[in-house]
């Protein structure tokens, strides 16, 4: 018995000798744990795709502080855009806006035709479509972008956060809502806050909804499969408890709750149900063999303890290699992974046998059950089954590892989408009303560009701004316009730019410090910020590269430093940090846990599980090939998590294999009986697991849906290597091995 199992052994002493105070400090971990998630704090989006304490993050909030105003936007559905009485009714509800806290100001049609009026709204239709006439066709087409829509704008103070901005969208929503209009009118209140806003409630809403629809089809399968043993239940209940644990651990340490760490529920769900199922399987297995309770104890932990700890911290090591990635999502996923799965292990490892021994556990002798008879028969099969696949080990994977290397060649041609729009349900009422505005008006993304360097009133700096924002517009049509410091100049100096630096310091001097700020902040901070049509996140990226060649081209002043930023940069440069840290993360991944398995073992068999592992990453390439899917923010990380389940089960067949050839000395026999009793086990845990993802499936937001069937995929192919490839590999090894002993017998 090796020293690890030792130390499990007297574990299993210490649960046989003390059960109820083991579970009564489990009862208060648990009502710790459930104050503790009180204090969990959500993360914004920038927060979870940027990581803020480098240069492009700096960029960023030094940008959105200094430069970025957030704007709700009030789509107006109505007849006639310019009938007064609508616009008489708008000024009477911008002005209750305007009141409201953090709202700089607010501007409509019926704002711009009272200025040109002296201040004063034409009463009559005639007069007011007679002023619209005279604005340029850009000016007017912002606030009535065809005949039956309407824009207004409301502008939110500049440096308020998008977190304290949300916060008035209700006083927004409720004026709206009760103000006075015309019959037919109809206003929706839409924008990015707003968007976010609806989107994060309903995938919280989503979110609560799927997982109670995973657990209720887990208890199901698992009432179907595992009821042959008694209190079959025990795993979703020790389940239950590991993720108050989990959420109590995140909110202690102030882990920040965010799409990753949504994204790794799933796992924790199912790796949970799985280190329960197999301590509640082996000490079933040992009750049977007439054991007694607590020799049943000692084994099972002795035993299992061991085995499921080794595949648990492999299983870890595909999740450290996403804390390694630089998008901040993707690293919350990795760590609550980890904090998860170690909750979840503990949990098993404690409290079944403590529960075991105090409801004096009994297996069940009823041999007639539909179960019972299912899984008996399965039990056959795979014993069969891992015959043949000793016979024929060597075809099998060849075939496998063919699929697995088209698969892994592929992988970088399929695409990665990070658009909002394609994360959003369809039918998202807040999605549908961007849209319409996207659709009259163009895209409600600004693209700027954060501009560092001295002196940037210095006339040779303001001349070229302006022909960099001339010259963008000009060369690419999906720019429809441009806002910096030189177009407020020119407004103010007759549409030119001063030829002297002695006139435009005058000119400065004249323009209003709250419009020179939103472009300017003295002395070494300005924006250029280019208006755009609609565009696809690819088209986006594709915009963003040439103007930044442009950039080089037009050859910027010693000292000036242009920098893509806001969420225009923040998503597509999500592209190119996704397809980076993709590679890297499945890569380390399997670095992590060859070495990790080698040190943890000491033995050249450690390395089998490393080859069905590869096979299983590249079969999901090859099946999202054959789908049409595409990787998202959360898919990203599939290679690696699909690591850390992988190794799950093919480290415990190894176990398991160890264990039994120790026992017998005969290394067919032993795979064949590894396959038969751990086969069962996870078969069962994995469909469980499965069980729980395909409810992901149903979600109405396709990020999920797609991860959730990407999961399922990842564990069905989980259990085929671990079923089929990890006895074919088991039997080569051996073989192998025997051939070298007696190469070495014959020299």
């Amino acid at each position: 018995m090796s020293g690890l199992n030792k130390a499990y052994r007297k574990t299993g002493e210490i649960i046989n000798r003390h059960p109820k105070a083991i579970l009564l400090v489990m009862i208060v971990l648990f009502v710790c744990a459930g104050y503790f998630t009180t204090f969990i704090q959500s993360q914004n989006m920038s927060d979870q795709y940027l990581d803020k304490s480098t240069p492009k993050g700096i960029i960023y909030d030094q940008y959105n502080d200094n430069f970025v105003s957030d704007t709700y936007i009030l789509l107006i559905q109505t007849a006639n855009p310019a009938d007064y009485e609508l616009l008489k009714d708008l000024l009477i509800m911008e002005e209750q806006i305007n009141r409201l806290d953090y709202i700089q100001s607010s501007t409509s049609i019926g704002d711009i035709v009272s200025e040109m009026n002296g201040g004063v709204l034409p009463d009559n239709n005639e007069e007011i479509n007679e002023l619209i006439s005279l604005l340029p066709e850009k000016n007017s087409g912002m606030f009535i972008p065809d005949s039956e829509t309407a824009i207004a704008y409301i502008k939110v103070e500049q440096g308020i956060s998008t977190d304290i901005s949300a916060t008035i969208l209700p006083s927004v929503q409720a004026i709206v809502d009760t103000a006075v209009l015309p019959p037919g009118v109809y206003i929706e209140v839409t924008g990015g806050t707003p968007y976010n806003v609806e989107m994060q409630t309903a995938m919280v809403e989503n979110g609560v909804v799927l997982v109670l629809g995973a657990f209720v089809l887990m208890f199901i399968v698992l009432g179907l499969l595992f009821s042959n043993m008694r209190h079959w239940y025990l795993p979703i209940v020790l389940l239950l408890v590991s993720l108050i644990y989990t959420f109590g651990f995140m909110g202690a340490f102030n882990v920040p709750f965010n799409n990753g760490a949504v994204a790794a529920l799933p796992i924790l769900l199912g790796l949970g149900i799985d280190y329960a199922v197999q301590f509640h399987a082996r000490f079933d297995e040992e009750r049977r063999k007439d054991q007694s309770i607590h020799d049943s104890v000692l084994e099972t932990v002795s035993n299992t303890g061991p085995a499921v700890l080794l595949a648990m911290l492999a299983t870890t090591m595909g999740f450290i290699a996403m804390i390694l990635t630089p998008i901040p999502m993707i690293q919350s996923f990795g760590i609550v992974a980890i904090i998860g799965v170690a909750c979840s292990y503990l949990t098993a490892l404690f409290g079944f046998p403590a529960i075991a021994s105090v409801m004096s556990y009994e297996p069940k002798n009823d041999s007639s059950g539909p179960a019972h008879k299912i899984m008996s028969s399965y039990d056959l099969i795979l014993g069969r089954l891992s015959k043949k696949i000793v016979r024929v080990s060597v075809p099998i994977l060849i075939i496998a590892v063919s699929v697995a290397y088209i698969g892994l060649v592929t992988d970088s041609t399929i695409a990665i989408d990070t658009s909002t729009k394609d994360m959003a349900p369809p039918d998202l009422p807040a999605q549908l009303s961007l849209d319409k505005v996207q659709d009259v008006a163009g895209s409600v993304t600004a693209f700027p560009y954060y501009i560092k360097g001295d002196e940037l009133t210095n006339i040779e700096v303001i001349e070229w701004i302006d022909r960099f924002g001339t010259f963008a517009e000009n060369n690419h049509e999906e720019i429809t316009g441009v806002d910096s410091i030189a177009t407020v100049i020119r407004k103010y100096n007759n549409n030119e730019i001063p030829d002297d630096q002695g006139t435009l310091n005058t000119v400065l001097k004249n323009i209003p410090d709250d419009e020179k700020s939103t472009y300017l902040q003295e002395p070494d901070e300005a924006v250029v910020s280019f208006s755009t049509v609609s565009l696809s996140m690819d088209e986006e990226n594709e915009l963003k590269r040439a103007v930044t060649a442009d950039i080089t081209w037009l050859n910027p002043p010693a000292g000036i430093e242009l920098f893509p930023t806001g969420d225009f940069d923040l998503y597509t440069a999500l592209i190119s940090q996704i397809a980076e840290s993709k590679d890297q993360m499945t890569i380390t991944g399997f670095i992590l846990i060859f070495f990790f398995l080698l040190f943890a073992y000491r033995k050249l068999v450690a390395a089998t599980p490393i080859i069905p592992i590869i096979c299983i990453v590249g079969w999901n390439t090859v099946a999202m090939l054959i789908l049409g899917m595409e990787y998202n923010p959360i898919s990203a990380c599939l290679g690696s998590m699909t690591i850390g389940v992988a190794s799950e089960y093919t480290i415990l067949v190894m176990e398991r294999y160890i264990e039994e050839y120790e026992k017998s000395g005969n290394k067919t026999e032993a795979i064949v009986t590894a396959v038969k009793k751990i086969g069962s086990a996870i078969t069962v845990s994995g469909l469980v697991t499965a069980s729980g993802f395909s409810a992901l499936m149903l979600s109405a937001f396709p990020i999920i849906g797609t991860f959730g069937l990407s999961t399922v995929i990842a564990v069905g192919f989980s259990l085929i290597g671990a079923i089929f490839i990890m006895p074919a590999i088991l039997t080569f090894y051996a073989g192998a091995e025997d051939r070298m002993k007696k190469d070495s017998t014959l020299l």
